[in-house]
Formats: structure tokens, sequence, C-alpha cells
């Protein structure tokens, strides 16, 4: 757990580069990851390797000691006189650099560790040193994305991170993890040299399509994405969004879903009618039968109109008898309680009509944006926001000469 906090701080002390050495203290950095990596697995060479190409690139002093570490450990594997000297040599570097704080004292110790055993060699080996073995070229690739596996030249997917030795020349890499782009890369590996790559993959978005009725306005995370129908799907990233379905009178759809990288997901909803719609269908067909009632009513005013001057035509041409007389007079009191009422309903008629149009077209529901849900609550039922309100009334009248009725809406 220490060692691997020493990593990361490392890591991220590597990172601190001035804008002018900003790639080459990132490839460093790299290299140093790799480094470690290879460390953990007991790859003690491919470590030292990778450390030392770091240390050209960023000559940290805490590398140096990184140094010393792998090739102490690799001595204690194959007691090469060699790697005993290199430890001594890195670690006595970094005491000198470091004299005090940071692992001066674990430098101190693991020499006083060492020199006892670089002395019992000296006594008993020649002191001639042997040529130092050639560097293998290496290739080291890590990736943060959990799961991603590599090919090196096509071959066979291997698991993250590969320490593998290659031929010197150009190499092709690909890497993949499910739910993300793969990526590619060509690299040229020179010969004793070490390629360290550190490769994160991006996610695929999630692809959503829509089986809706034509008109619905459709939003994402309260972002309009289009109206349907739609001529292609909808990319979003993957993870908890917010999906919003509106439109006119119709009630609105509310409801939280969760994507997977790469997820193909298709919506389908049958889309309610609104009160507000069924009411401005009701108050429309009202209207419709007050006209109706208005034009009977004006064709008996009519009727009665016609009654009166046929009889006032009689009179002109002769005596009449009484009872005429008093037809004559209940045909016009109709006439006018006919032409009353044909006014009253062609009126009611005319704004009830007009109520309806409106109704009908003002019947966009509102939509409130809900707070999003944490995944622990994700599984409530969630109740989509009620539509607009809508009250009716209808109440009729009658009186001595007169009828009618009076409708309020209130919206």
């Amino acid at each position: 757990m220490r060692r691997m906090a020493l990593v990361a701080a490392m890591a991220l002390a590597l990172g601190a580069a001035t804008p002018a050495g900003a790639q080459g203290v990132e490839q460093a950095r790299t290299l140093f990851v790799a480094g470690a990596q290879a460390y953990e697995a007991g790859q003690f060479p491919a470590a030292i390797q990778a450390f030392e190409e770091a240390y050209k690139l960023a000559p940290r002093d805490a590398i140096i000691f990184s140094i010393a570490q792998a090739y102490k450990r690799q001595y204690y594997i194959d007691k090469k006189p060699e790697n005993l000297r290199m430890a001594l040599k890195r670690y006595r570097e970094y005491l000198a650099k470091v004299p005090t704080g940071g692992r001066s004292a674990d430098a101190a110790q693991a020499i006083t560790e060492l020199e006892p055993q670089a002395a019992q060699l000296a006594a008993t080996t020649e002191t001639a040193q042997p040529p130092a073995a050639a560097m293998p070229t290496r290739l080291m690739v890590s990736s943060r994305t959990t799961g991603a596996r590599v090919s090196v030249d096509g071959g066979s997917m291997q698991d993250l991170p590969l320490i593998a030795e290659v031929k010197p020349g150009k190499h092709r890499i690909k890497v993949v993890a499910e739910g993300r782009f793969d990526e590619d890369r060509e690299i040229v590996a020179a010969e004793g040299g070490v390629v360290a790559l550190d490769i994160p993959l991006r996610d695929k978005p999630a692809r959503i399509t829509f089986a809706l009725e034509d008109g619905a306005q459709i939003a994402i995370d309260g972002r309009p994405v289009g109206t349907t129908p739609m001529a292609a799907p909808v990319d979003v990233p993957a993870g908890l969004h917010l999906l919003t379905i509106t439109k006119n009178g119709r009630r609105p759809e509310v409801e939280e879903i969760e994507l997977d990288r790469g997820e193909q997901r298709q919506i389908r909803k049958d889309l309610k009618s609104t009160g507000q719609r069924a009411a401005s269908y009701i108050v429309m067909s009202t209207g419709a039968a007050a006209l109706l009632a208005g034009t009977a009513f004006t064709v008996m005013a009519f009727r009665q109109q016609s009654e009166a001057r046929d009889i006032e035509a009689e009179a002109r041409s002769g005596n009449i008898p009484p009872e005429r007389i008093d037809d004559h007079n209940n045909a016009i009191r109709l006439r006018d309680r006919w032409r009353v009422a044909a006014g009253i309903s062609l009126g009611s008629g005319v704004a009830l009509g007009a109520t309806g149009v409106l109704l009908y077209a003002f019947d966009q529901p509102s939509v409130q944006a809900p707070t999003m849900r944490s995944r622990a609550e994700k599984d409530r039922p969630q109740e989509a926001p009620a539509g607009p309100s809508l009250e009716i009334s209808a109440t009729p009248t009658f009186g001595p000469g007169s009828c009618g009725g009076a409708v309020g809406v209130r919206f």
C-alpha cells in the first residue's frame, strides 16, 4: 500500500511540469508508471529499463531511488554481481542528492545491508567486471480503462498491463474494451529501448431511437434534441439521464433512464390526451349544438313573422274576425321570443366554439424540471407532473320571454 502511494506521489510530481517540458515529462510519467507496474509484477529488469528512460527525460531524485530498489530486488533473484554494484551505486547517488528527508533513511539502510555482500563478492571473484549485457527492446502498454486488453501486431488479446520484449522496428498496437472505442497505435521501438504507452479508451455513447406519434418534442437532461419523427438516432453519454416527452394536447412523460456504454435503446410511449384536450372537444361540440339550436330558433322566428304578415295582408283586404287578431298578436309574441332564444343560442355557440378552439390550440403542458434522483432512489415510482387543471361549469337559465345558459371555463 505504501509503495502504491509513493508511485502515485511520484506520478503527481512528474505531472507538475513547466509548459516547455510538458511533453517530455508526460512521457517520463508514462514510463515511470509502466516501470512501477513491472516492479509490482516482479519484472525488475523491465522496471529498471523503464525507470532509467524516465530519469533521462525527467531527472527527479526519487526515480534514482526506484532504480536502486529494482536493482536490489533483481540481485536477490539472480545473484548477479553487476546488479548488486548498480544498486549500491544508485543508493549512494540518491543519498548524495537527498542527504536528509525523502527516502534517505531507507537508502542508508539498504547500503548497510548490501555493502557486506559486495565486499564478500569482491574477495571471492575476479575484480574484472563482465561487459554489460545489451538491454532488450521492450514494450509496455497500460490503460486506465478497466477491463482493457491489448493485441500486438495482430496477435491474440492479452490483459493489461503488458510488459513484453519485442523486436526493434515498427509495431501495431490495438487496445480494446467493452463499450469503448478501439484504439490503434503504430509505434517504432528502437533497439535496446523501451516504449511505454498509457492508452485511455473513449466511451461509446448510448444510442436512442423513438417510436412515438409525430409531433412529440424530445428533451434529454433539459436539452431539446428533436421532434418526432426523427431522421436519426440520438447519441448520449452512458449513465443516468432525464427523458422528457411533450406534445400539444398530450400528458407529459418524464422518466429517468440509465444507459450503458454502446447500448441501443428504443423508447416506445403511448401518449395520453390531457383533460384540457377532452374538454376542448366537449366545449366545441356544445358550441356546435348551440349554433344548431340558434339556427332552429331563427327558422321558428321567421315562421311566426310570416304568419303575422299573412294576417296583416288579410286585414288590408277586408275585415277579419277578432280571433284572427288574437292569432296575429300571438304570432308577434312568439316571433320575439324565438328571436331572443336564437340570439342567445347563436351567441353562446360562437363563444363556446371560440373557447373550445383556444383550449385546443393552447394545450401545451408545462413540465417542471425535477431533481435527478440518486441511483438508490432510481427504482422508486415516479409520478409524471400533472397537466394544467381545468374546470367547466354550465348553467341553463329560463325566464318569462327568454331562455339561455351560461358556461364557465377555468384553467
